[in-house]
């Protein structure tokens, strides 16, 4: 469980982002699972892992009741840093690959046989080893770094590595063998994503990419990289569009996993998170789901250049919404928790959230030439 400390103003100012639909909440993962870091869907069972200090373990869980049917242990291996998980028609694997430091000279990913992996609970991995072609410093810099990475795919007969770079906000991908023994890990694309990428998945029923990450204020996200991109490598290479989590999640959410399940349809994990905004908040760990990404992927922009005053925020009643704009043309503001359930509706610019728990709530405000702004209102006592 990590614990972080946002800014209030990150918290109050209003955003522009990109939309998804049909997404909604799976179930809470188990305890077990609470850092859950990488997703994959096989066999009708969603299979996921912890990250750094964890058991070298894999974990079944039922996609219908959320409880953990079996636990897989890789014998000869140890999770330094386990970060995602990835397959081909053959194998699975789990990558080594956290570096929050730099310096890390033993990064790898571990090769699984599917055939071993169904019928055994104690499987033995092929070992694939990998430095980055470009890095020569490594020394110890903590967040501080362009050689961390959480995200992995299988694409080509090829391991993609996407990076977490502390420095720049981009991505590199890098391209290494499925085959075990040492290999250099060779860049070949790069995007500025401006976050942190987390997990990964390739997708062949639209030959796709979807990546999640988040921001500096934990602002969830979605890379698609859809199949109109350039030929070769060079993945992001005119095909990627950023979707921001903001109305389906909310701020303070630290997406981990992702893995498609059923052609084009996603499954994404949350790991659980303490966010301290003078009031700590608590985000259990969670799977979340939307359905036909191919269709409903979208980038409708928000509006943004509107300023909008919500007061008094914090709030302990009565709140009124006011702008610079003409708010004789507002359709409906609309107040959502974070867990993106609808809890008010009013066509008035003033509601009330005395009756609500302490912690931040979203507000909607639709204006009738569809225009949507959107902050944020925190519940005190």
């Amino acid at each position: 469980m990590k614990k972080i400390t946002l800014l209030l103003f990150l918290f109050l100012q209003a955003y522009a982002y990109s939309q998804i639909s049909n997404f909604s909440t799976k179930f809470d993962l188990p305890n077990t699972v609470e850092e859950t870091s990488g997703l994959l869907f096989l066999n009708n069972k969603i299979i996921t892992h912890n990250d750094s200090g964890g058991d070298p373990a894999l974990y079944e869980i039922d996609d219908t009741s959320g409880t953990i049917t079996r636990t897989i242990t890789i014998t000869n291996a140890t999770n330094v840093d386990w970060e995602d998980i990835a397959q081909d028609d053959t194998h699975i694997y789990v990558g080594d690959i956290g570096n929050n430091n730099g310096n890390r000279q033993d990064l790898k990913v571990y090769k699984i046989s599917k055939t071993d992996y169904l019928n055994n609970n104690s499987v033995t991995a092929e070992i694939i080893s990998y430095s980055y072609e470009d890095q020569i410093d490594f020394s110890s810099q903590p967040n501080n770094s362009n050689f961390d990475a959480e995200a992995i795919s299988i694409y080509q007969n090829q391991i993609f590595i996407f990076t977490k770079n502390w420095v720049d906000n981009m991505t590199n991908a890098y391209k290494i063998p499925t085959t075990a023994g040492t290999h250099s890990a060779i860049k070949v694309s790069t995007y500025d994503v401006n976050g942190r990428i987390t997990g990964s998945d390739y997708n062949s029923a639209d030959d796709s990419f979807m990546l999640t990450g988040y921001n500096g204020t934990l602002t969830p996200f979605l890379i698609y990289v859809s199949s109109n991109r350039a030929p070769g490598d060079d993945i992001f290479n005119g095909g990627a569009t950023k979707i921001t989590l903001t109305q389906e999640l909310g701020l303070g959410n630290q997406v981990e996993g992702i893995t498609h399940y059923d052609d084009l349809d996603y499954y994404i994990s949350r790991e659980r998170v303490v966010v301290n905004i003078g009031i700590p908040i608590t985000y259990v760990q969670r799977l979340f789901q939307f359905f036909n990404a191919g269709s409903t992927l979208s980038t409708t922009e928000y509006s943004s250049d509107i300023k909008m005053i919500i007061s008094p925020n914090p709030s302990k009643g009565l709140v009124k919404v006011s702008s610079s704009t003409d708010f004789n043309k507002i359709a409906v503001i609309q107040i959502y928790d974070s867990r993106g359930v609808k809890l008010k509706e009013t066509t008035s610019n003033e509601f009330d959230v005395s009756d609500f728990s302490n912690g931040v709530y979203f507000v909607h405000v639709l204006l009738e030439n569809k225009k949507k702004i959107v902050s944020r209102i925190i519940k005190i006592d």
